[in-house]
């Protein structure tokens, strides 16, 4: 919404992209509801799930990760960061926004919260 107020042109409501996995997807829409977007409007924000993952690795010899609950079942973690930019793709995001008239993305990772004090030098 900061970035929204002092960029964006009056009355222009800048979209948001979030990345889920399976285990994040609930409680994510669950804290979006919650706290009324924060701000947001509802439309404004697009949630994209990636899919079931890759194997997961239970030590550094490489051993595939079993489910705990069933021995038979391989555990599965998210690719990561950069299944974006097939889910942008494969969910129409990107093109819904060329159709708004956006032409940049800013791309950022939850883990990174200082890049916005950043991005628009970086970008101006």
């Amino acid at each position: 919404m900061a970035i929204q107020s002092r960029y964006a042109a009056p009355g222009v409501k800048l979209p948001l992209c979030i990345m889920v996995s399976n285990d994040t997807n609930k409680g994510t829409i669950e804290l979006l509801e919650a706290n009324d977007y924060f701000g947001m409007e509802k439309e404004q924000i697009t949630i994209v799930q990636q899919g079931d993952g890759v194997p997961a690795l239970s030590d550094n010899d490489a051993t595939i990760a079993m489910d705990s609950k069933d021995p038979c079942k391989i555990q599965a973690k998210p690719h990561g960061h950069g299944d974006i930019h097939a889910l942008l793709h494969s969910n129409h995001v990107a093109l819904k926004w060329l159709k708004k008239g956006l032409e940049w993305v800013i791309f950022f990772q939850d883990t990174n919260g200082l890049a916005f004090h950043t991005l628009a030098v970086a970008l101006g």
